[in-house]
């Protein structure tokens, strides 16, 4: 996979920034290029006493061209310009001419200042853009990712750990963001430094260019060869962080159980595994991203000591002399930098692969439940919900969790789901708010298919209480608010009335404001419960699901629950699953479920009427079980 090429369209939407960016690197590798060079003549005139002159060479072309406009003659285009090149040249001579070698080194020191001051401008400016640039385009991968995950089939969540999910999210957009931001910015550098200080060289000095073609190869093949090791290693760090996380989130959600079965020291055991395998990976990665800098290093020390001798030869030619020799070696001391930081990236573009392979084999996953581009607008239900031979069967099974559900939950009316467990309530259940969606069959809310509904419309529309309920790690207030963010003080005060939870949140010292801690763990099951119901309330839905609401509640808090439950009746449609029969009693309509298929339905009156009735043999042996 192209990291850059499924990147592109995210820089892409700050060219601009990036742009200007790239435009002020240029700028400053001219700017080094242009100190560098400022310091032949100051070399030159060093112990040169008053014979040294400063001169540029003209060639012979300049002297041609200089020659030719003394005569008069009209120079167009291109001749146009190296005219102009070659009167600068002249007139830089002439200017310099006079000058005693002291002189020279003063005039030349204090150009080198501004050039300096000018190249860390542009610098700072090319951080300042091109970082930004990449960390934005980084900004809007990991909202991409964040967005895809909540559309994601829920079965993923139950099969992958979320440790897992959430390193994706968190280090392998990191190894992403470093590449495309501090690494862009240095490789933008570096290529301009590449070019531009090559051309250096090849003006000072083309014998000793030409040899730079037989070192850049030394210089870069240690790394190249590295590569893939890299690129590998890194992939199976990554993916044993990942794990890591995904244990670590375990134990810390499982803490009660592993307490409560004294496995403190299996779980240590089976962590320091996991940490040991992830340590020997993180080594072997470290290990190849440290050695092959270290051959460059190796390389460039040779080629330092082959520069030295060559260059000793040469200036015996008068045309190259110190200074050109002393700026040609600065400079390709300096070109060792960013090539040697290029052969780096080379290994973190690698590195950083493996980590983009598993944010986008994310991000590419399909997901089960997609909205049409034009959804239905039903503003209210009318008639009711009706299930047309309904089946679904869960991704990698072989047996349907439902089949051929055919049922009817007329509007106002309270409808109840009964069974054993496994007998596939839950399942229907989440066929409603689309969580799921049918492998066969149709769901109409009045005459219009559920999947040509909008999906947020669809879903506030249907409130959820359920037995696992989940309250974020915020204040009591915030939980009841959820469903509408936009809710008053006091219709939040009254929601919690209705839910017969105003008593107990006022207990509290800091009333509304009080933190619940992570899933409410600070409040008691009746009390989340109750918290649960007040931010249905407030929501106000249309159709209200309860979804063994109270079967871990004690006696007293399912009073509580059970008087709020009155007033979220009204005026709803009310669906409820229970095992305890007793709850489903007020239901007008009863559906019994078994192995996925609707086996028995009828009111509570007829159900229980019917001496052969299995609903009435549940009802009779949990009756018994309450009075024994």
């Amino acid at each position: 996979m192209d990291l850059y090429k499924r990147l592109f369209p995210y820089l892409l939407k700050y060219k601009f920034r990036l742009g200007v960016g790239i435009f002020l690197s240029f700028f400053v590798s001219i700017f080094n290029g242009a100190s560098l060079t400022s310091l032949i003549p100051i070399f030159d005139s060093l112990g040169a006493g008053d014979q040294y002159k400063f001169e540029i060479a003209l060639t012979k072309r300049d002297q041609f061209l200089l020659q030719g406009s003394s005569q008069g003659k009209d120079f167009q285009g291109f001749e146009a310009v190296e005219l102009f090149l070659a009167t600068t040249k002249s007139r830089i001579n002439i200017h310099f001419a006079d000058k005693t070698p002291d002189e020279l080194v003063l005039i030349f020191c204090s150009i080198i200042l501004p050039i300096y001051v000018l190249k860390l401008l542009c610098l700072a400016g090319t951080v300042y853009f091109v970082n930004s640039s990449g960390l934005l385009a980084i900004r809007d991968l990991r909202l991409v990712l964040f967005q895809k995950m909540q559309n994601l089939p829920l079965n993923d969540f139950l099969r992958e750990k979320t440790g897992i999910l959430m390193s994706r999210v968190i280090n392998d957009v990191d190894v992403i963001g470093k590449v495309v931001s501090n690494d862009l910015k240095d490789a933008v550098n570096d290529i301009f430094y590449i070019i531009t200080h090559l051309i250096i060289l090849l003006l000072l000095s083309w014998k000793l260019f030409f040899l730079i073609f037989i070192v850049i190869p030394l210089i870069l093949g240690p790394v190249t060869a590295f590569a893939e090791k890299i690129r590998k290693t890194t992939k199976s760090q990554q993916e044993q962080l990942s794990s890591l996380n995904g244990d670590l989130q375990e134990v810390i959600s499982g803490i009660r159980v592993i307490r409560a079965f004294s496995m403190e020291e299996h779980e240590a055991n089976r962590f320091f595994s996991v940490n040991n395998e992830l340590s020997v990976k993180t080594f072997k990665t470290h290990f190849y991203h440290q050695v092959g800098p270290a051959l460059i290093e190796l390389s460039g020390s040779l080629v330092t000591m082959v520069f030295l001798g060559i260059g000793a030869f040469l200036l015996e030619d008068p045309s190259f002399s110190k200074g050109m020799f002393l700026a040609f070696f600065l400079t390709l001391i300096f070109l060792m930098r960013p090539l040697k930081q290029m052969g780096i990236l080379m290994n973190l573009v690698q590195a950083s692969k493996s980590a983009a392979e598993r944010v986008f084999e994310l991000i590419d996953r399909e997901s089960d439940i997609l909205e049409i581009p034009s959804p239905i607008d039903q503003k209210s239900l009318n008639e009711g919900i009706f299930f047309k031979d309904v089946s679904y069967r869960y991704p990698g099974s072989d047996k349907d969790a439902l089949h051929g559900i055919n049922l009817s939950i007329p509007k106002g009316q309270k409808i109840a789901f009964v069974g054993s467990s496994g007998a596939g309530k839950s399942t229907l259940i989440d066929l409603l708010p689309r969580f799921i969606d049918p492998t066969q069959g149709t769901i109409l809310w009045d005459s219009v298919d559920a999947k040509h509904m909008s999906l947020d419309q669809l879903r506030r529309r249907i409130g959820i209480v359920s037995q696992n309920i989940f309250l974020f790690n915020g204040s009591i207030r915030d939980n009841i608010a959820y469903g509408n963010l936009n809710a008053t003080d006091e219709e939040i005060q009254k929601a919690a009335e209705d839910a017969f939870a105003l008593d107990f949140i006022l207990d509290f010292e800091e009333g509304f404001d009080t933190k619940v801690g992570e899933r409410g763990v600070m409040l008691s099951g009746g009390q989340k419960q109750r918290i649960s119901i007040a931010r249905t309330l407030l929501s106000n839905p249309e159709i209200l699901i309860l979804d063994e609401a109270t079967s871990a509640l004690d006696t007293e808090s399912e009073k509580f629950i059970q008087q709020a439950f009155v007033r979220l009746y009204k005026d709803r449609t009310v669906i409820i699953i229970a095992h305890r029969l007793s709850t489903v009693k007020i239901a007008d309509f009863i559906y019994l479920l078994e192995d996925g298929s609707v086996l028995e339905s009828g009111s509570h009156t007829e159900l229980i009427s019917k001496e052969d009735s299995k609903y009435k043999r549940m009802y009779d042996l949990q009756f018994e079980e309450v009075k024994s």
